[in-house]
């Protein structure tokens, strides 16, 4: 062990309950940032899971009056060129009315392939009574409009609609027997949207082979790139020549993206103060330490210890310091995070332990602890054993 490790080792030892309480300043400083940081990137991971995870992140849909899409098997086929894109699915909607009592309420009739939509919205796990529809006519209704409803399954539920044939609007209407219940966890989707295949909906709205949407999704890592890659494909099939128009969530969500953008800048703030508040405090308390010690250090360098060895006492003090707080804060940060869930009894936030921000933060604070030892370290060179020895 080389001479100014054992010193440092030394000097911590001595003064084990200064020691102890700086471990314990830094700790508390470190737990802190683990705790905010993890928590607010585990609420942004969830927020975005759970609103737009589960939904079409960029869309295809008709630029003008007629919401109906020809040759769409052309486009689709086109899409799966595109590395970017992990989901692609078609729908057709249409609104039509339904009878609740002496009322009539609006739904909107979502024709779904569901091997495709069940990627995006995850249909299939959404169903707590019942099975997806299999067959034309069949059809799965939210939680809360069955709340209005109260139906069960084999139920009928008819919805009427309108179509225009030439210049006439045309009442159609369908019965549906009701073959599940879903539940999104949106409440407008729960209480307007009436999901059954997409033959079904052709077949009701005699729209033919056409669609009113092409849905897609990408890689979780690409989420913040959607308005790009939707600029990608818009310039690849120029959809403006088939008077199509490309969504995405991005410009659709300004508000949830400026709150989301809002909240990280918030979270490294904190950070930032914490870091700086753990490098102030260990750099006073090693001062303080320096002039406590300066005789010590006198008849050390009176001995014929170095400048350099003298400075490197301090640098391995803050080191120790640095990796003791280090430890010590994630774990109290991980039993904060702990103690945190177990209060909110939500499944909303799933708490992400992320290893890699956590080996971050550790080696910050630890090599922001040997920084904040350099001034001290820098001190004690500078010190004139005679002068001190001496007493002046």
């Amino acid at each position: 062990m080389s001479l100014p490790l054992r010193i440092a080792l030394r000097f911590l030892k001595r003064g084990k309950w200064q020691t102890l309480l700086i471990i314990l300043g830094i700790s508390i400083g470190v737990s802190v940032q683990i705790f905010v940081g993890i928590l607010l990137n585990s609420l942004q991971s969830s927020l975005l899971n759970n609103f737009i995870g589960n939904s079409s992140q960029i869309t295809i849909v008709s630029d003008t009056d007629d919401p109906l899409i020809d040759d769409y098997e052309d486009i689709v086929e086109d899409l799966e060129e595109f590395d970017e894109l992990t989901v692609i699915s078609v729908a057709n909607d249409q609104v039509g009315t339904i009878t609740i009592g002496t009322e009539s309420e609006s739904v909107l009739l979502r024709g779904f392939e569901f091997e495709d939509a069940d990627k995006i919205y995850n249909i299939a796990d959404r169903i707590y009574g019942g099975e997806e529809p299999d067959d034309d006519f069949e059809a799965i209704i939210g939680k809360d409009l069955n709340d209005e409803l109260e139906l069960d399954e084999g139920d009928k539920l008819t919805i009427f609609g309108f179509i225009t044939v030439g210049n006439k609007t045309v009442p159609v209407n369908g019965t549906f027997e009701i073959v599940g219940f879903f539940d999104l966890e949106i409440s407008s989707i729960n209480s307007q949207w009436v999901i059954t295949t997409l033959d079904s909906v052709q077949i009701m709205y005699n729209t033919s082979d056409t669609i009113t949407s092409i849905e897609m999704q990408v890689p979780e890592e690409l989420l913040y790139e959607a308005d790009e890659i939707a600029d990608e494909i818009d310039d690849e099939l120029d959809l403006e020549d088939d008077d199509l128009k490309i969504t995405n969530w991005i410009d659709e969500n300004q508000n949830l993206l400026n709150g989301l953008q809002s909240q990280s800048l918030s979270s490294y703030f904190i950070q930032s103060f914490v870091l700086i508040s753990v490098v102030i405090g260990i750099d006073s308390v090693l001062a303080i330490s320096v002039i406590q010690k300066q005789r010590q250090l006198g008849i050390l360098k009176a001995m014929g210890i170095n400048n350099r060895t003298a400075s490197l006492v301090f640098i391995f003090q803050g080191l120790f310091l640095g990796i003791g707080g280090a430890i010590g804060g994630i774990s109290l940060g991980i039993f904060l995070l702990w103690g945190f869930t177990q209060a909110s009894a939500s499944d909303f936030i799933i708490i992400n332990y992320d290893p890699i921000f956590i080996s971050i933060s550790a080696a910050i604070i630890i090599i922001s602890s040997v920084i904040a030892a350099l001034s001290p370290a820098i001190k004690s060179s500078k010190l004139d054993p005679i002068d001190i020895i001496r007493g002046e």
